[in-house]
């Protein structure tokens, strides 16, 4: 599914380019990795999907919480949000992580061992 990134609001149409940037950074990374069939990109790859994906999950998760609740609904709150999003995500997928970049990791280094 295409995203129209002109029709989005000025706050959306920034998260929507943002996102872009890192899925575009992800697959150079993963393809970095794939040339110099080098574990260690491909883990640290890995591991950018996986934070990229808690970043969306924690998203859809603030998105569920009433509009106006503890503090008003504004343009500051929406980049600390987004920013603290970005942050808990990094975090969470270092070391053990939720077990996506592990799994991820397993499966893309087998098919790049075969080639």
């Amino acid at each position: 599914m295409k995203i129209n990134p002109i029709s989005l609001s000025p706050i959306n149409k920034g998260q929507y380019e943002k996102s872009k940037v890192k899925e575009d950074s992800f697959k150079n990374a993963l393809e970095q990795a794939k040339k110099a069939k080098d574990d260690k990109k491909l883990l640290d790859a890995c591991r950018q999907f996986e934070s990229m994906f808690v970043n969306m999950m924690l998203k859809n998760m603030r998105n569920t919480i009433k509009e106006d609740g503890f503090i008003k609904k504004s343009y500051a709150r929406e980049i600390f949000e987004g920013m603290l999003d970005e942050k808990l995500a990094e975090e969470a997928s270092k070391g053990q992580g939720i077990g996506i970049a592990k799994e991820m990791y397993k499966q893309l280094s087998m098919k790049y061992k075969k080639k």
